[in-house]
């Protein structure tokens, strides 16, 4: 496979436990369909419930025009396409369902994504938690994977919480000491 990029060789490399394609001049990536969500799980665990499919109906708005390049795949035409709200723009082939990344966006993806979960509110971790147990028993991703996530966020909520309200933690440290059978 050639790279869309500056058309130097592809060679295969792990990627956080995942075999990818990377370009041996200009260290650009190739994920196959669903390889950069598990790249994305597989750096950091807290991430893995903050899903983004670049071929679901969330990213047909985030689309933009094709910059020219071909997929190394299929030989497809990509499209350029905004990672979810953020400014990092990926390319994505539509015939193959791949994604290409240059030189650092994956780790532009983790840092987004990482200050993502961050800022989020407490009653924005609410209905997160409440979204991903409705995925346990709806989502694509199979029941462990939902679980997985479900509690990826429960945890990041039992977080926000103990930061927002701390007087929440002492009282419920409290009631758990004066409970002898706890």
């Amino acid at each position: 496979m050639k790279c869309p990029d500056c058309q130097g060789e592809l060679k295969q490399i792990d990627c956080k436990g995942i075999m990818i394609d990377e370009c041996i001049k200009c260290k650009g990536k190739w994920f196959d369909r669903d390889e950069l969500q598990k790249a994305k799980d597989r750096a950091d665990d807290d991430l893995r419930w903050l899903d983004f499919d670049p071929f679901g109906e969330d990213a047909k708005k985030l689309s933009t025009s094709s910059q020219g390049k071909i997929c190394p795949k299929c030989y497809g035409i990509m499209l350029a396409l905004k990672y979810m709200d953020s400014q990092i723009i990926i390319d994505k082939c539509s015939g193959c369902k791949g994604v290409w990344l240059q030189l650092g966006e994956l780790a532009k993806i983790i840092f987004y994504l990482e200050n993502k979960i961050n800022t989020h509110t407490g009653k924005e971790y609410a209905k997160d938690t409440f979204k991903q147990f409705i995925q346990i028993f709806t989502g694509s991703e199979g029941l462990i994977s939902e679980v997985k996530d479900f509690l990826a966020v429960f945890y990041l909520l039992r977080l926000r919480i103990a930061v927002e309200h701390p007087h929440l933690v002492k009282a419920s440290d409290k009631t758990y000491e004066s409970v002898p059978w706890l």
